[in-house]
């Protein structure tokens, strides 16, 4: 018993180490887990916009419209031309676009993305469709239009190159113009036909009434028109009187 007495200190000294080397370890292991988290805070930090590739040139082509005045109500093709100079290939892997207001940049439309999946190897040349509608429903005049493309290299690097961003002129169609030049046009005529029309019953109503007048006046004789008139004219067994007549009377 008193050997066990005198060995009591020590066992509790050694439990009172091996204590604090677990909660050293435990700090450790926290110290550890709080440094892996610092790279992940300064990925976040580094994250942004994507940029182009160096290696990357591109072009641009409308078929349809090159003079980049696109019609209302049509399906507009746009072709990239993409080429690779850099010594790793490119996967290309979104295209998209969006319309904006020519003044302000403010966003009117984004445009449906498209997926091609292409690989462009190392000094490769690729193009790629992209479509998008114009909304009749816009109004004709310049618009602000962004086309861009995203790729990414053997080493997983992703990249975004705009491949256009200009203004662009959204017209109508001919079809439209005719029809609506049509409307003008009988909208006009039935104007000018309207005024005729009044014209013609206004004029109508004052000839008539011109007319009542004047021939309410013919239609009066003066006395002295009539007394002229009956002086020339003889009565059925009345005796003419003539100029003998007189010179008799004075018999």
């Amino acid at each position: 018993p008193g050997h066990s007495t005198r060995n009591m200190p020590r066992k509790l000294l050694i439990s009172l180490l091996l204590l604090g080397l677990l909660v050293v370890a435990g700090a450790d292991e926290s110290s550890e887990e709080g440094g892996e988290e610092v790279p992940e805070a300064g990925d976040a930090a580094e994250s942004g916009p994507l940029l182009p590739s160096e290696f990357a040139q591109t072009i641009t082509l409308f078929p349809d419209f090159p003079d980049k005045k696109f019609v209302l109500g049509e399906v507009i093709d746009v072709l990239c031309g993409f080429t690779n100079v850099g010594d790793k290939s490119f996967n290309i892997t979104q295209m998209k676009g969006s319309l904006h207001n020519a003044m302000d940049y403010k966003t009117i439309i984004n445009y449906t993305e498209a997926n091609p999946f292409a690989e462009i190897k190392k000094d490769e040349h690729g193009t790629m469709a992209y479509r998008f509608f114009a909304d009749p429903g816009l109004d004709p005049k310049e618009y602000q239009l962004t086309l861009s493309i995203d790729y990414i290299d053997a080493d997983r690097d992703e990249y975004r190159t705009v491949y256009f961003n200009s203004t662009i002129e959204l017209v109508e169609s001919q079809s439209t113009l005719g029809t609506r030049t049509f409307y003008g046009r009988f909208l006009i005529l039935g104007i000018v036909g309207l005024i005729v029309f009044f014209g013609n019953r206004q004029y109508q109503k004052w000839t008539s009434k011109k007319a009542r007048r004047t021939g309410g006046e013919a239609s009066k004789p003066s006395a002295g028109g009539a007394s002229e008139w009956l002086q020339d004219v003889n009565a059925p067994g009345a005796p003419r009187r003539s100029g003998s007549g007189k010179k008799a009377g004075k018999k």
